[in-house]
């Protein structure tokens, strides 16, 4: 056990390597669209920590995701371990530098210290023990961390358009529970075509701005299905534009809005087309609507029970922290809503205790970084 100092008052902490990959990662700001400086310092990293292979996939306009694997003398499973390397933006209001690592106590200040980079720190950390004893691992070890989660996800977008595949996997997230299942999102963009005329005769025309409000006033009668943990998730108009740009007295042939829709798992993307379809169609509308569902899409899922070596997982958690590892559900999306259903991967997210994600004064529990990468290192070595 090594004392350190940091900003002026002492913390004690196990692993030294620990707490400065994670100090070094937090001081490298990667705001989305700016992962590239941190990117290279993580395949630094990782090629240093003994993997076989470290590579940087091009993700495009200069971006990569850091693929890395390591394989062991034994046969076994392919284990997935992923993370996110941008962080959202910084915002007003901070008590501390955001991108400088300041401990206070057994908590670590600054701009992505939470949310994510405690877990990458904690899965880099993981993996130089487990290629200190690479003669007992079993199987292969598959690292991805991606660019743009907070965005788009072009990372992991690319990452499935690629090819991956694995047994299992595990997201680094700040999450003390395993992350079973979450909503999924849909931001549909809805286009009204009306016919356009004088706006002494509307009757020769269809106001599509009109047709439109009668649509989004009757959103409330569609079809909206509930799941036992995530509960109802209700459609919201978060936009709507039409009419004219210069002032005329014309019947507006156009609008379109857009709607949110956090989906349980069995409101697939057909689902809600069709059944804003039917509302059309009920309501008698005269104008045309189209559906256009926007990117990103993340569909909902459910591992329920069916999450490989969980009872083996559980056992680990409790040996090394003391507590049990319970499941749980997200009301947020994450990359897992893309690696679940369109890569197939049984994925959950676990990771360290974060708190302040996407707020201010963003902050991380050391002492739970470390405790998780020793989950992490003896899942990883566990014979499967």
């Amino acid at each position: 056990m090594v004392k350190s100092k940091r900003n002026g008052g002492d913390i004690v902490v196990e692993n030294t390597f620990l707490l400065e990959t994670l100090k070094q990662l937090v001081e490298i700001p990667s705001v989305t669209g700016q992962e590239q400086q941190v990117g290279e310092y993580i395949f630094t990293a990782l090629q240093a920590c003994g993997m076989d292979t470290v590579s940087r996939q091009d993700i495009g306009g200069g971006r990569f995701n850091v693929i890395a694997k390591i394989k062991g003398t034994k046969p076994g499973p392919t284990i997935l371990m992923t993370g996110h390397m941008d962080t959202v933006d910084v915002g007003d209001g901070w008590s501390t530098d955001p991108f400088r690592a300041v401990i206070k106590g057994e908590k670590m200040y600054g701009r992505g210290a939470a949310d994510m980079k405690c877990g990458i720190a904690a899965v880099i950390d993981s993996l130089r023990a487990v290629a200190e004893r690479r003669g007992d691992l079993c199987g292969e070890i598959l690292v991805a961390f991606v660019c743009d989660e907070e965005a788009y996800s072009t990372g992991v977008d690319h990452l499935i358009r690629q090819g991956i595949h694995a047994d299992f996997g595990i997201a680094a997230e700040p999450e003390w529970k395993a992350i079973i299942g979450s909503v999924g999102k849909m931001l549909i963009k809805v286009k009204v075509q009306g016919v356009a005329a004088h706006g002494n005769r509307p009757d020769l025309g269809i106001n599509a701005i009109e047709e439109g409000g009668k649509f989004l006033a009757a959103l409330g009668k569609l079809e909206v299905l509930e799941h036992p943990r995530l509960g109802r998730q209700e459609y919201v108009t978060l936009k709507i534009e039409g009419g004219f740009k210069e002032y005329a007295i014309v019947v507006p042939e156009y609008c379109e809005f857009l709607i949110n829709k956090h989906t349980v798992p069995a409101e697939t993307k057909e689902f809600v087309i069709t059944g804003m379809e039917n509302l059309v169609k009920q309501l008698g509308l005269r104008a045309k609507f189209t559906f256009e569902v926007q990117p990103p899409y993340y569909p909902a899922f459910d591992l329920g029970d069916q999450v490989p070596w969980f009872d083996q997982l559980k056992e680990i958690f409790r040996e090394v922290t003391g507590e049990e590892l319970k499941t749980d559900y997200s009301t947020g999306v994450s990359d897992n809503n893309r690696l679940v259903p369109d890569a197939g991967i049984p994925m959950i997210c676990l990771g360290p205790k974060g708190y302040g994600v996407h707020q201010k004064d963003e902050w991380v529990d050391l002492k739970s970084v470390e405790q998780i990468s020793k989950v992490y290192q003896k899942f990883l070595l566990l014979k499967k």
